[in-house]
């Protein structure tokens, strides 16, 4: 069963909460907005919340923290390169005409390769920047939590303070593209999506893939110069041939 997915706030972002698990662990992932929703919906698993995990800092992925933070004093996991926006929280809502409680420091900071566990859910945090110079990719076993990183035929806007384009599209080939290709995509905006889908069909992402020669599976071009490389998917040494590196 995947996670329940509530949409909300003026910017419609999507707010994750996973579980209860075997022993009643429930997880909270960008709470954005509708902070009462959120709470209510947390309380109706019967679960305890361990942690509220947040992919990135925009408001609508943060706004509702402080008061999910107060009602359950779990602990809050960002990665530290977002710090500067998550403490401008209230600042970006009056920019769009909205009323953001600041939400109080985060507890832990992800880290780059952190594997990080609450009970049955076990992530890998992989750092992908672009959409914001902390943005992160929470991977599990069959999935990956990718904020605004990418959607469903699109990719996150780069034009908001610490965004960058370049950057953007090199993370998503290297940390998100490189998962298995039926890993699903849950979104922060929109409907989830797969690593085969957006492979395939992304506009953003045309004519910066190509496949390997044993899988056909997507990989940025020239990976490493051929010989340094290995497919991520079949472990191919020369996922694009072998063109003898000089």
């Amino acid at each position: 069963m995947g996670p329940n997915c509530l949409t909300v706030g003026a910017f419609q972002s999507n707010c994750y909460v996973l579980g209860p698990g075997s022993d009643g662990t429930v997880l909270v992932i960008d709470p954005g907005a509708e902070a009462e929703r959120i709470r209510d919906f947390i309380i109706e698993t019967g679960g305890t919340l361990a942690a509220i995990l947040l992919t990135h800092a925009h408001l609508d992925h943060v706004g509702a923290v402080a008061m999910i933070k107060r009602q359950f004093d779990a602990p809050i996991y960002l990665h530290p390169s977002d710090l500067p926006l998550y403490n401008s929280a209230a600042a970006q809502g009056v920019a769009f005409g909205l009323v953001v409680e600041p939400p109080p420091p985060p507890d832990i900071e992800f880290s780059h390769g952190d594997i990080v566990n609450f009970g049955p859910f076990e992530f890998e945090v992989r750092h992908t920047p672009g959409h914001s110079p902390g943005s992160v990719t929470l991977v599990a076993e069959r999935s990956a939590f990718v904020g605004d990183c990418i959607f469903s035929g699109s990719i996150g806007r780069t034009d908001l303070e610490g965004g960058d384009t370049e950057t953007l599209l090199a993370a998503i080939v290297r940390e998100i593209l490189s998962l298995p290709m039926q890993t699903k995509l849950f979104t922060g905006h929109g409907p989830a999506t797969t690593v085969a889908a957006e492979a395939a069909t992304n506009p953003f992402l045309a004519g910066l893939l190509e496949p390997c020669q044993r899988c056909g599976a997507p990989l940025a071009p020239r990976l490493a110069g051929c010989k340094g490389g290995h497919c991520a998917h079949c472990d191919h040494p020369y996922p694009h041939g072998d063109c003898s590196d000089v």
